[in-house]
């Protein structure tokens, strides 16, 4: 009586197992067409581990490993769910959409893993991601997401969140930078390129198209330049002991205009605050900036190649300003 009482109270507490409840052992190259857990780490070497077979499928590694050729394949479904683990090979998911990985760790120690998921919509959410390359496909979301990584790319990429790290080349045809700290080498958005409310170091900006950068703070790298013919507004932003300029407008061809700086603070950067050298004049309007303890110019602009649209200010910069008018702070 005392055996079947005991059976009772763990039914009462933890419900009957039912072969429904029970997981399978896995074969490589199962094909999973419903929730998949993983109940250890787990490699196929140089075959497939897991592939998705249907819409909607959720993977949970319970904090396992999971390594194949590829680990998992899921190209051409829509909706799969991969969390809690890491997945330490190749990864299959070309025109696979809406897929999320969540709490995920991802590529391998060297970072010389290289993904290439073209037609793909991805998200990453509070995962790591060490890799050489990662090419997206057609949406791609890094959400508190850290990255080291050489090159990332999608038609349509967003950074937000957390500190995505150290990622040297980053570029898409339309690319959001939100709220995120990162140290690229270069960043681009060939269609429309918007950074804002992050924390970055100097990089160049390879962009043709909008750009937009908005309330960031840029502190000691070499300079922010912006190199390529583009039109938009960089304003708020804080340029900060960079090892050059602060700030660099030097467009090896016509803008397409207009471009608006205003805003900015430029402080202690090793030559100009701001510096606009152009052969022709183009249409940027410079307003309401402040430069301060600039080794050499705090502003500095080609003649005839800005409007001076007035309010910019110089402090105890070495050389004040030249072509751009900068009055004195207030109260000195």
């Amino acid at each position: 009586m005392r055996l079947i009482s005991a059976f009772a109270v763990l039914i009462a507490l933890f419900g009957s197992v039912t072969p429904a409840q029970a997981v399978a052992i896995p074969q490589c190259g199962q094909v999973v067409t419903t929730t998949f857990t993983l109940m250890g780490d787990w490699g196929c070497g140089n075959g497939p581990a897991l592939i998705v077979g249907a819409n909607g499928v959720k993977i949970d590694l319970k904090g396992h490993t999971l390594s194949g050729t590829p680990a998992i394949d899921m190209s051409n479904f829509d909706g799969t769910v991969v969390r809690d683990g890491a997945i330490t090979s190749t990864i299959t998911a070309v025109n696979a959409t809406n897929v999320r990985f969540v709490d995920m760790t991802i590529g391998w120690s060297d970072s010389s893993a290289v993904y290439d998921w073209p037609g793909s919509t991805v998200t990453f959410l509070r995962s790591r991601l060490t890799m050489w390359r990662l090419y997206c496909g057609e949406h791609c979301h890094l959400l508190h997401t850290s990255a080291s990584m050489n090159q990332i790319g999608a038609q349509n990429l967003i950074l937000q969140g957390g500190q995505p790290g150290s990622i040297n080349f980053i570029g898409a045809v339309n690319l959001d930078l939100i709220n995120s700290k990162v140290r690229p080498l270069t960043v681009g958005g060939s269609e429309r390129l918007t950074i804002r409310g992050s924390e970055m170091p100097g990089f160049e900006v390879i962009a043709t198209g909008r750009i937009e950068l908005l309330n960031n703070t840029f502190t000691g790298g070499n300079w922010v330049g912006v190199h390529r013919p583009v039109s938009g507004v960089i304003r708020g932003n804080t340029f900060r002991m960079m090892k050059s300029h602060g700030l660099f407008v030097q467009p090896k061809d016509t803008l397409n205009g207009p471009l608006l700086i205003e805003r900015n603070t430029f402080t202690e950067n090793a030559k100009d605050g701001l510096r606009v050298d152009i052969p022709i004049p183009l249409d940027i309007t410079v307003r309401k900036n402040r430069s301060e303890h600039s080794r050499q110019y705090g502003m500095w602009a080609t003649e005839g190649s800005v409007v001076d649209g007035g309010g910019n200010v110089s402090h105890n910069d070495a050389l004040g300003c030249f072509t751009i008018t900068c009055s004195a702070p207030q109260g000195e």
